[in-house]
């Protein structure tokens, strides 16, 4: 009975002890993955297993140590001490190269440093070793939106470069955020660089193809650059999306007046008030359209109407004065262009309207005719046009037929 009592004693230490080793790998095994916690348990466990293991007492520790180290390095982030931090993590990173926890909490600290191509590096890190690593892809997804709205406000501050420089590392972080493409295209076109804006148009619309601002948006850009025909293409589609998107329609209408094709213009201005029917740049539109088609009672109509929504555009002003001397209705022209010189005196244009009013088809003051008209050459762009009328006026018996 004693032998056998012996024995069983024996054989327990034996497993224990193989116990307390299979315990001690698990941990290094746990430890290699990059789990403290996890190896720290098993550690303790080899312990419970084999009180009398030196060794197995040292590596808690030594664990122990790195999991205080991680703790106080958590600590340093959310209390502002980054750099503390970022040195921490990197001793715990010595000892535990896999630990996805020790590099997210450093790419924690250099976010908080701004530092966010960096912090992404680090975050991309720990999903290379924990692929579900929650934490990481919800905070590279924070940087970039961070870097996003920096790079907005950096824009409307006027600083272009550094919001250039920044919707560049968004796209970096996130190749698919659409809306920084699109955002470079608008601060490209407005540093002058039109083919450099419509490729980032189109890369924002490669990613979305139903973003309806992306394409008026590019449609601008076209027009701007002189491609009137995929300017055309870029609007139709705006419309086609969203059909109550006024300005397309608008744009529309002024691409087809320089197309002459007038029918489909005034189409597009009249969709553009029927989803706005306070939009004055429309009724300047149809104004304008009318007037090309000799249809001068709709022009000064729909100019009229301009004019009460947005009364100090001296251009709607100037075309109602012209549109009214077409009309032979010197007065109305004469106040409308009044109107038109009183918002800029120096344009030719509202001088050159209230000369016509002024003479009246021969019925008017002759000599403040010429004046106005006088006025009107200041304007080079205005200068032959009114040296024209003021010898029509010296010299009637010239134009008689």
């Amino acid at each position: 009975m004693k032998n056998f009592i012996l024995i069983l004693v024996t054989m327990s230490a034996i497993y224990a002890q193989t116990s307390a080793v299979d315990l001690y790998k698990q941990s290094q095994k746990a430890l290699s993955s990059g789990n403290i916690e996890l190896a720290g348990e098993k550690i303790r466990a080899a312990i419970e297993a084999d009180k009398s293991n030196d060794s197995f007492r040292k590596e808690f520790d030594r664990l122990n140590g790195l999991r205080n180290k991680m703790i106080n390095s958590n600590r340093s982030v959310k209390d502002g001490r980054f750099d503390d931090a970022i040195q921490g993590f990197s001793d715990v990173l010595v000892s535990v190269p896999n630990s996805a926890e020790a590099l997210y909490g450093t790419g924690k600290a250099y976010e908080g440093k701004k530092e966010y191509l960096t912090s992404v590096d680090y975050y991309k890190k720990s999903l290379r070793i924990d692929s579900n690593y929650t934490k990481s892809k919800k905070s590279i997804s924070n940087v970039a939106k961070k870097l996003y709205n920096s790079a907005n406000q950096d824009y409307k501050n006027g600083n272009l470069e550094m919001a250039l420089t920044k919707y560049e590392q968004v796209l970096m972080i996130n190749s698919r955020l659409y809306q920084a493409y699109f955002q470079m295209g608008v601060l490209q076109k407005k540093m002058g660089n039109l083919t450099m804006s419509i490729d980032s148009y189109l890369k924002a619309l490669d990613i979305k193809k139903t973003f309806d601002k992306g394409w008026y948006n590019l449609g601008l850009a076209y027009k701007e650059n002189g491609d009137v025909e995929n300017a055309k293409k870029s609007f139709e589609e705006t419309v086609r999306l969203n059909t109550k998107y006024f300005k397309a329609h608008k744009s529309l209408g002024d691409l087809f007046i320089d197309l002459e094709d007038f029918d489909s213009a005034i189409s597009s201005f009249k969709k553009a008030v029927e989803v706005k029917s306070n939009y004055s740049a429309a009724y300047h539109g149809l104004g304008i359209t009318y007037a090309k088609i000799g249809n001068y009672e709709k022009s000064a109509e729909s100019l009229s109407k301009a004019v009460e929504l947005s009364p100090k555009e001296f251009l709607s002003w100037f075309h109602l004065a012209e549109a009214h001397n077409k009309l032979n209705d010197c007065e109305a022209a004469k106040n409308a262009a009044l109107e038109s010189i009183d918002l800029k005196k120096n344009f030719g244009g509202g001088w050159f309207e209230l000369g016509i009013a002024e003479y009246c088809g021969g019925k008017g003051n002759k000599n403040t005719s010429i004046n106005h008209f006088e006025k009107a050459r200041n304007d080079r762009e205005w200068r032959k046009m009114a040296e024209y009328e003021i010898d029509r006026v010296r010299n009637p018996e010239k134009y008689e037929q």
